[in-house]
C-alpha cells in the first residue's frame, strides 16, 4: 500500500472516530477537525529513518566489497582463457569457456540476490517505522482534538496552523528512536549476510 493510499485510510479511520453521541444526537455528519501531515518528511527526517538508511549503506556497501573481489577474480580468469585458448584443442577450449560463462551467470545471479535482500529488510524496517507514525499521529491528532489527518502532498492550500510534522517526527523520535532492520538473509545461501551495525544519527 503506498504513503497516499496509507494515509487516506487512516484519515478516514480518524474522521469515522468522532463521537458516535454526536451524530446520534443531530443526525448529521461530526464537523471536520483538520490535522496536516507531511508524511514523507516525518518518515525521512525522524531518527529511525536515519538509522535505517545508514544500514541499508552499510550492509550494501558490504555486499559490494565481497563482490568486488569476486569480479576481480573473474576478470584474471577471463584473461588466462584468452592466454591458453592458442594452446588447447577447440573443445577442451569452449568447455572452460562455458564453465566461466557458468560462473558469470553465477555471479550475476548473487549480486542480485544480494541487493534484493538488503531491500527486503529496508521495507520490513520501514514498514515498522510506518506503523509507527500512524500510532504517533494517532496520538497527536487526539490531543489536538482532531479528527481528519490529510497528507500535505494532497493539499493545495491550508493554514498553517493545521500542520503538526514537526510535532509528530518529534514525538516519533521520542517513542520510536530505532526499530529493527533484519539482517539480510540471501536466497539460496546457508545463514544471512551481516554488516557491522550503522552508527545512529
Amino acid at each position: 500500500m503506498g504513503a497516499h493510499l496509507r494515509w487516506a485510510v487512516l484519515a478516514v479511520a480518524f474522521s469515522l472516530a468522532a463521537p458516535a453521541a454526536a451524530e446520534t444526537a443531530t443526525g448529521k455528519l461530526p464537523q471536520a477537525t483538520v490535522m496536516v501531515l507531511d508524511v514523507q518528511a516525518a518518515l525521512q527526517q525522524s531518527v529511525a529513518s536515519k538509522s535505517v538508511r545508514a544500514q541499508r549503506d552499510q550492509y550494501l556497501q558490504t555486499f559490494q566489497a565481497e563482490l568486488e573481489t569476486n569480479r576481480k577474480s573473474l576478470k584474471d580468469t577471463e584473461a588466462e582463457l584468452v592466454k591458453q585458448k592458442a594452446a588447447m584443442s577447440p573443445d577442451v577450449w569452449a568447455q572452460k569457456a562455458r564453465i566461466f560463462e557458468q560462473q558469470v551467470y553465477e555471479f550475476n545471479q548473487r549480486f542480485q540476490r544480494n541487493n534484493q535482500a538488503v531491500e527486503k529488510s529496508f521495507r520490513t524496517a520501514m514498514s515498522e517505522l510506518s506503523d509507527a507514525l500512524a500510532q504517533v499521529t494517532e496520538e497527536v491528532a487526539g490531543e489536538m482534538g482532531a479528527n481528519l489527518v490529510l497528507p500535505k502532498s494532497q493539499i493545495f492550500l491550508h493554514d498553517p496552523r493545521m500542520e503538526l510534522t514537526q510535532t509528530v517526527i518529534d514525538r516519533l523520535n521520542k517513542k520510536h528512536p530505532s526499530v529493527t532492520f533484519p539482517a539480510p538473509a540471501v536466497e539460496g545461501e546457508p545463514g544471512a549476510k551481516s554488516a557491522p551495525p550503522a552508527k545512529k544519527k
